[in-house]
């Protein structure tokens, strides 16, 4: 099989002059958050009041030692935070405290859009001061230093600044004019960033690329943001290797530039992140080609699954089959396993319909799993709390699929989280994802992060997910 009908597609693209917010003519439209009636419902306005108020404080201290902590340059114009960093060295793995990169996953980026989401629900001057500040300082380090990982990154790269810098200046004018030439300098790098080396997953590359750069399209009327989901998807479309009714993609390019890894499962590096993402594209265009490959992707997972587990096989260590079963490793976060797993299913209930039972039978036993990981680690204070590995990444997941499927329940995930802060003197005190277990204000691996997920559960998920990355969740 090949993607030669895409080869109209994939020619290349006319030369960018960026119009950073759209054309002036254009009127910004307002949010449009997803209502759960059902959820009040279902549930006493008392104790829906209670559990928002709690959640929102925990929230809000977060947003406050924050602002107490930011490390602010001589103008006052750009902030960061220091936190405890990993630093490969030659006998592994050295911790050491520093400032915080400049990326969505763990840097200042990240730390901007918590805490201008914090703004926009209280109200708060400083919380948006430092938002903005934290987000300045993002892109000047950009343009200050060298920085590895490609521009169409989400998580580590420009787009993921790009994505942040578009919701500060969302309705407010003055900060629009004052955000628009950064803004403009991350388009441009944007609309780059195929030509430079690059991964095709979710983490790192064109898969995870394709829902934020169609919600910025379809949000700010900017269709040469559509041009480069399209280029992204033709791209992982063309490096496709089929097996059968199988199709997967493979080191080095598939799952980080330097990994020398197998074809992998899992959202994050792996072929259901590929397969939603295509899904997304399908949903885009109509083009039969992206629905057939994200189905391969899906199937090969397929072969990697364990009923009895409720889980797909971690490629990336031994594994094998016997009695009919197949054994090895299992996961169990966003990043990797059955919960990440989950969320590409539940999503593709709604952008699959021909499979939906497939997407559907998947994803109860993915969410079965998720829901006994989260027991499992909520029994103990060593785990760590963050969305990409921890307690609120489970959770996170878990808010995701009862606000589509099971709305009646969502009183049941505020209260879990609720019960768990209770363990600790302050959210401040809860772990980081980090291997060296130290403190972090990142947004994947830290406080904000957490914090974020306090708002999600708040506000009924009408707080931006930065784990499943179609462009309705991102709204």
């Amino acid at each position: 099989m090949n993607a030669s009908n895409l080869s109209k597609l994939g020619r290349p693209a006319p030369a960018f002059r960026p119009d950073p917010f759209g054309s002036a003519a254009v009127t910004w439209l307002q949010p449009q958050p997803v209502m759960h009636e059902q959820v009040m419902l279902n549930a006493t306005a008392e104790n829906v009041q209670s559990n928002h108020d709690r959640l929102m404080k925990a929230a809000c201290e977060i947003g406050e030692h924050l602002v107490d902590t930011a490390i602010w340059n001589e103008d006052a114009t750009h902030c960061t935070w220091l936190g405890r960093r990993d630093v490969r060295s030659g006998d592994g793995n050295v911790e050491k405290s520093a400032a915080i990169g400049a990326e969505l996953y763990g840097g200042t980026a990240g730390v901007a859009l918590f805490l201008h989401a914090l703004h926009k629900i209280t109200g708060t001057v400083d919380f948006n001061r430092a938002a903005v500040a934290s987000w300045q300082r993002s892109v000047q380090y950009l343009k200050n230093n060298p920085f590895p990982p490609s521009a169409i990154s989400f998580y580590a790269g420009d787009l993921g600044l790009l994505y942040v810098g578009y919701r500060l200046g969302y309705g407010d004018r003055a900060m629009q004019r004052r955000l628009a030439p950064d803004i403009a300098w991350l388009l441009a790098r944007v609309d780059r960033g195929l030509a430079s080396q690059h991964s095709l997953d979710t983490i790192g590359g064109n898969a995870g690329a394709i829902g934020p750069l169609l919600f910025i399209a379809n949000r700010y009327r900017l269709r040469r943001c559509r041009e480069i989901a399209m280029q992204c998807a033709n791209e992982i479309v063309n490096l496709g290797t089929w097996q059968g009714q199988t199709c997967m993609w493979a080191a080095p390019g598939a799952h980080g530039i330097d990994a020398n890894h197998p074809p992998l499962t899992g959202f994050s590096n792996g072929a259901s992140g590929i397969g939603m993402a295509l899904l997304e594209a399908y949903r885009e265009t109509g083009h039969e080609t992206y629905l057939t490959y994200a189905n391969g992707a899906f199937a090969f997972e397929e072969q990697l699954f364990s009923p009895e587990q409720g889980n797909w096989i971690d490629t990336r260590y031994p594994h094998f089959r016997q009695d009919g079963k197949i054994n090895g490793t299992f996961r169990g976060a966003w990043c990797h396993g059955a919960p990440g797993i989950a969320l590409a299913h539940l999503r593709a209930t709604r952008l699959n319909p021909a499979r939906a039972q497939f997407h559907r039978d998947r994803l109860m036993s993915a969410i079965t799993t998720t829901r006994n990981l989260m027991q499992e680690k909520m029994q103990s204070t060593t785990h760590d709390a963050t969305l990409c590995q921890g307690v609120f990444g489970l959770s996170d997941i878990l808010l995701s699929y009862t606000l589509q499927e099971s709305p009646e329940q969502v009183e049941e995930c505020q209260n879990q989280v609720l019960d768990y802060l209770k363990r600790f003197e302050s959210p401040m005190k809860l772990r980081s994802g980090l291997a060296c277990g130290g403190y972090s204000p990142s947004l994947m691996a830290g406080l904000s992060g957490i914090g974020l997920h306090l708002l999600r559960l708040a506000k009924l998920g009408n707080v931006p997910s930065v784990l499943l990355l179609d462009r309705e969740t991102l709204a």
